[in-house]
């Protein structure tokens, strides 16, 4: 989803919206993923009226995504911006991009530039997507939903488009657009649409699938993982008409350096209790910090935490392997889960699994030297690990734990101890 001029085959420079990876990207990163998708939903439309279509089960899919898309938007944009929604004048493309001879669509020179995206093409009013290497590998590793996300993204670029919103900043822009999507996936989940379906299980895919396309470490213009889950869970609970305003007044961070502390350094925990040991004093109790071991009884997985007497075990084989998939933050996010844990019990507080993310999001954006990369990657094991939940009441989806875990991280630890 760069915002970038892209030479059309006369020479012309167009503006492109597009999702913004190319496919070996795109496939490195799914290799480290740990979900199965979900199995395909009976989702499926003529794709005849889409350019270029093979009229294969990937498009009929995309149609049936598109055709819902424009049904929402019929519905809610003239009650967001007070005008009739007009359909895309210049259509959908369906682009092989394994064919170096094939025609190229709107905004492109060729089906090579297409590899690994979906865009919209503003200056003709169309969207394009990959095929052959970007649709069916979503759906193969984050299912269906993830297709309708990253399409109705695109239509997101075309609703600001006729809202005379498409200028402006490109993070604001693309924080947008996640929230229209965010808005679009909302109306699927509560049974509006006529074709596509979701569920819980299928939305925590389609944030998996949105944390894939976070700017990479050092660069700028897509948002990051936080950024995108923020903006897209904002349209999903809240009317579109607030999708104007995501992105605004975001805390700067350190430049990223990609570098992972050693685990054994991670290990030393001491920081995490001095802080709980703040939130607990200032709530009026007493503050022992939690022993350390590998193990206590009753506590299994990489963390855990035994109440009596209160000891917060961590499995360094367990960690290690979390360290080296996703990173240290991914680690500290852990164990602070647990201290949370530990600090709703000195303070007599029945813990839950809303307050535990949310403690734990607290403390994550109380760390001074926290980058963007640490923080997509307390965001990545929020959403993949429910061991940040544990000990609470009820089960959570990974949408629910981010959630909590954002408005921690927004509002710090007061809002989790309402």
């Amino acid at each position: 989803m760069r915002c970038a001029p892209v030479p059309e085959a006369g020479g012309k420079l167009v503006h492109v919206r597009a999702f913004g990876l190319i496919a070996v990207t795109l496939g490195l990163i799914i290799s480290a993923c740990t979900s199965p998708a979900p199995p395909p939903q009976d989702a499926a439309v003529d794709p005849a009226f889409v350019h270029g279509t093979d009229r294969g089960e990937t498009d009929r899919l995309a149609a049936a995504v598109v055709t819902d898309v424009q049904a929402y938007w019929a519905q809610v944009y003239p009650r967001t911006f007070g005008t009739p929604w007009r359909a895309l004048d210049g259509g959908f493309f369906s682009v092989d991009t394994g064919d170096a001879v094939g025609t190229a669509p709107p905004c492109a020179s060729g089906p090579q530039e297409v590899e690994g995206n979906a865009y919209y093409c503003q200056a003709v009013d169309a969207i394009a997507w990959d095929r052959t290497a970007l649709l069916p590998v979503l759906r193969e590793h984050y299912g269906d939903t993830a297709v309708a996300v990253v399409l109705a993204h695109e239509i997101g670029h075309a609703v600001q488009q006729r809202a005379g919103l498409a200028e402006g900043e490109p993070l604001r822009l693309e924080a947008m657009a996640d929230c229209y999507a965010g808005s679009f996936l909302r109306w699927v989940s509560d049974g509006h649409s006529a074709h596509v379906r979701t569920s819980p299980d299928r939305l925590d895919d389609a944030l998996r699938a949105i944390t894939v396309f976070r700017d990479p470490v050092g660069t700028s213009g897509h948002g990051t993982a936080f950024d995108r889950v923020t903006a897209f869970q904002h349209g999903f609970t809240a009317d579109p008409r607030g999708c104007t305003e995501v992105g605004e007044n975001e805390v700067a961070r350190p430049v990223d350096d990609d570098a992972n502390l050693p685990l054994d350094s991670v290990l030393d925990t001491s920081a995490i209790a001095d802080y709980f040991g703040t939130v607990v004093t200032e709530q009026g109790r007493r503050w022992v910090p939690p022993a350390r071991a590998t193990r206590c009884p009753g506590a299994g997985g990489p963390v855990g935490f035994c109440p009596a007497p209160p000891t917060v075990t961590a499995a360094p084989e367990a960690l290690a392997r979390t360290h080296d998939d996703i990173g240290d933050q991914a680690v500290t996010t852990l164990l602070a889960s647990r201290y949370a844990l530990a600090a709703l019990t000195e303070l007599g507080r029945h813990p839950t699994g809303p307050a535990l993310s949310c403690l734990t999001g607290a403390y994550t954006a109380s760390q001074p030297d926290l980058s963007p990369g640490d923080l997509d990657e307390a965001v990545q094991v929020v959403l993949e690990s429910d061991a940040i939940s544990r000990g609470g009441s009820g089960p959570m989806s990974g949408s629910d734990r981010i959630a909590a875990f954002r408005d921690g991280v927004r509002s710090g630890p007061g809002a989790c101890l309402e």
